[in-house]
């Protein structure tokens, strides 16, 4: 893979998770979107939503930045800044998900903070997260023919296969 492709793909694999997906919303608004939840949780092993590039939600795909794009991976989420993993997925609610996530800077990768974050799956393309400190954030699935250069023509199957 052409070593612009895989530093592209690095910065990406950090925009999307909790920590680190994409412009924040109101807190507000984005815990009165999360329903009631049952606090014991059944585990899954992965979050129904389609795999590949997500952007924040007041974004147009076509305008997607580095601060604004968000990779999700079976496993993960990342941007350009950080990278979180996947640890335990719960269901607690009929569309409502509770994630414990490993984050780290990718300038500093030694550096993680694990987060309890509730995801709210509005359908398979999109998503409101809310995390335990009231940090929270929303995205929607972008195709990644609708996406500027470099993201558009980046093989990223290797990350979301």
């Amino acid at each position: 893979m052409h070593t612009r492709n895989l530093l592209t793909i690095a910065a990406l694999g950090a925009l999307l998770g909790a920590c680190g997906q994409g412009q924040v919303s109101g807190a507000g608004a984005a815990a009165d979107a999360v329903p009631a939840t049952n606090p014991t949780g059944e585990r899954v092993s992965e979050l129904p939503l389609k795999r590949g590039f997500y952007v924040a939600s007041d974004t147009p795909c076509e305008q997607a930045s580095n601060a604004t794009l968000m990779l999700l991976r079976r496993d993960g989420i990342g941007g350009a800044r950080d990278s979180c993993d996947f640890m335990q997925i719960e269901r607690i609610g009929d569309t409502t998900y509770r994630v414990t996530e490993r984050c780290g800077d990718l300038m500093n990768p030694g550096d993680s903070e694990t987060y309890v974050v509730t995801w709210e799956i509005h359908e398979d393309s999109s998503f409101t997260t809310v995390r335990e400190d009231g940090w929270s954030n929303g995205a929607r699935y972008c195709e990644q023919s609708r996406l500027p250069d470099p993201w558009r023509d980046n093989n990223i199957s290797d990350l979301t296969g």
